[in-house]
């Protein structure tokens, strides 16, 4: 795991990735578009199957996205974590929204919270998660030139990645493969 290094060369504070499902948001975004979406339209889940199986992954998140109607302001948000992001921003952080929802999700979730410079999400046809989201960020802001927040074994690729290590709203077991690596934990 990356060990802290909250500035970069410049000795500008590094900035923070930040996951959606689970972490800013204490849900996940897929499961509210099937209950939303495929559970009022049962016929379209043999579509959304055979793309989950047929390793599109990324084109069946982008169909629940394209029909998902929800308002942001509805979801419950990590408020703890959301106010020390708040403190982040105002010190001069650059926050980034950082997700394998997709990019129609993430933009509206972004535009209501109103911290994220910028969003990196999964689209049609690229799943963001796990270690194409390290390498994104890799090749974005370089070799530990980032922090990253999350709260999943997903994310362990990306913390090995990162220069500082948040951890939100651990799941089970997460903290024992985190070990000493956490910078900053939010329960």
């Amino acid at each position: 795991m990356a060990q802290a290094n909250t500035v970069d060369q410049s000795g500008a504070e590094i900035p923070i990735a930040v996951d959606m499902d689970g972490t800013l948001i204490l849900t996940d975004m897929s499961w509210v578009s099937i209950r939303r979406v495929i559970l009022r339209r049962p016929w379209s889940i043999v579509g959304m199957l055979a793309k989950e199986f047929t390793g599109r992954r990324a084109q069946w998140k982008r169909d629940l996205a394209e029909r998902l109607v929800f308002d942001p302001a509805e979801l419950e948000y990590h408020e703890a974590f959301l106010d020390w992001l708040t403190g982040e921003r105002a010190k001069g952080r650059t926050l980034i929204l950082a997700t394998a929802s997709d990019r129609i999700i993430a933009e509206q979730v972004a535009g209501h919270v109103g911290l994220f410079s910028d969003v990196m999400a999964s689209d049609s046809n690229f799943n963001l998660r796990g270690e194409k989201k390290a390498e994104a960020l890799v090749s974005r802001f370089g070799e530990r030139g980032f922090a990253y927040a999350g709260n999943s074994k997903h994310d362990l690729p990306v913390w090995e990645r990162s220069g500082e290590v948040i951890v939100v709203n651990p799941e089970r077991g997460l903290l024992d493969k985190v070990g000493d690596s956490a910078d900053t934990i939010f329960e």
